[in-house]
């Protein structure tokens, strides 16, 4: 009896043995897969950085309520401690004529901000402030790097509501 509870730590200290190999190395996906990502790439995390940010994004969910974005391309520059650039977004307006609903200006958003946390701020094109987000949560391509959503809170609204902006194209 006494070899039958020796043998039986044996298996299990060989099992913990052979199982501390770490990760299988993984085979690259070809470029431009993010499709085809594993469930891994949808974790969404802090946003430590925002490098990876400039792109097009659109809403999905939940739906806009009048005045919130449902749509943002951000260009620019990308620097270790923040993103500055212009934009060009839609928002949930009725138009009498089309393209009212469409804004343009200025933008910089910053990862860490030790008062409020990551925000992204807009400007107008005179450079007064149009409102701001604060970046609750991004979630990262395992493949490229980008920013493939960000969950956002729209700064100063009684009761804000966060939604999800989903990269459109790579």
């Amino acid at each position: 009896m006494h070899s039958v509870g020796r043998l039986g730590g044996l298996l299990v200290g060989l099992g913990l043995f052979v199982g501390c190999g770490g990760q299988e190395p993984q085979v690259p996906a070809p470029e431009g897969a993010e499709a085809l990502e594993t469930a891994e790439s949808a974790v969404y995390a802090s946003p430590d950085s925002l490098s990876g940010l400039l792109g097009t994004y659109t809403r999905y969910w939940p739906p806009a309520a009048a005045e919130e974005i449902t749509s943002m391309t951000l260009t620019g520059v990308e620097y270790v401690d923040h993103v500055e650039g212009s934009y060009v977004r839609t928002v949930s307006r009725a138009c009498p004529i089309y393209g009212c609903n469409t804004e343009t200006g200025t933008f910089w958003a910053l990862p860490n901000n030790p008062a409020t946390g990551a925000l992204i701020v807009f400007k107008d094109l005179t450079g007064a402030e149009r409102d701001f987000y604060a970046i609750s949560q991004i979630q990262r391509s395992t493949l490229t790097g980008k920013i493939t959503g960000i969950v956002l809170v729209k700064g100063g609204s009684v009761s804000p509501v966060p939604f999800t902006m989903t990269r459109v194209g790579f």
